[in-house]
């Protein structure tokens, strides 16, 4: 399978779109030139297309962990209810609210009372942490996973309907 169809099948499995793939690919053949150009890879043409799709990955890899991305797709996901009349919006809106408030009710009491202090009260996760007797790193950890759980049941929730 040649480099590109390769990546395509790959950014698409995750969470990307052929725009992304395309992006990436450029992206990743200029870096691989210029390393040959450099003399920063020496190898033959199995080991280069190796190589490519290497620093694809990568700047996948990248791109999926930085802010901009994940700003974009949330941009991307609230356009497509922008075309809605208000009276189904306010439907969506209280069936999502339903939805999400049950999957809360799921977690466990140490989920509920982090996520509830950190996205309802506003406190840091300085202060939840001196308040629970934990490090503010093990409650960044905690409310991730919780967040994973509530993601979870959300989902499970949402096609249950």
């Amino acid at each position: 399978m040649d480099n590109f169809g390769w990546l395509q099948q790959y950014i698409l499995k995750n969470s990307g779109t052929l725009e992304d793939a395309a992006d990436v690919f450029q992206d990743g053949i200029s870096a691989a030139w210029l390393n040959v150009r450099e003399g920063k890879f020496n190898g033959d043409t199995e080991q280069f297309n190796a190589y490519v799709r290497q620093i694809c990955k990568y700047k996948w890899i990248n791109s999926l962990r930085s802010a901009s991305f994940r700003k974009e797709r949330i941009e991307a996901d609230m356009g497509e209810y922008e075309g809605l009349a208000d009276d189904d919006e306010a439907a969506l809106s209280i069936r999502e609210s339903r939805l999400l408030r049950a999957a809360f009710t799921t977690l466990g009491g140490k989920c509920r009372e982090l996520l509830g202090r950190f996205y309802f009260k506003r406190q840091s996760l300085a202060q939840i942490a001196g308040s629970m007797n934990n490090t503010e790193e093990s409650i960044k950890t905690i409310k991730y996973r919780c967040m994973m759980r509530l993601r979870k049941a959300y989902l499970e929730k949402h096609e249950d309907e």
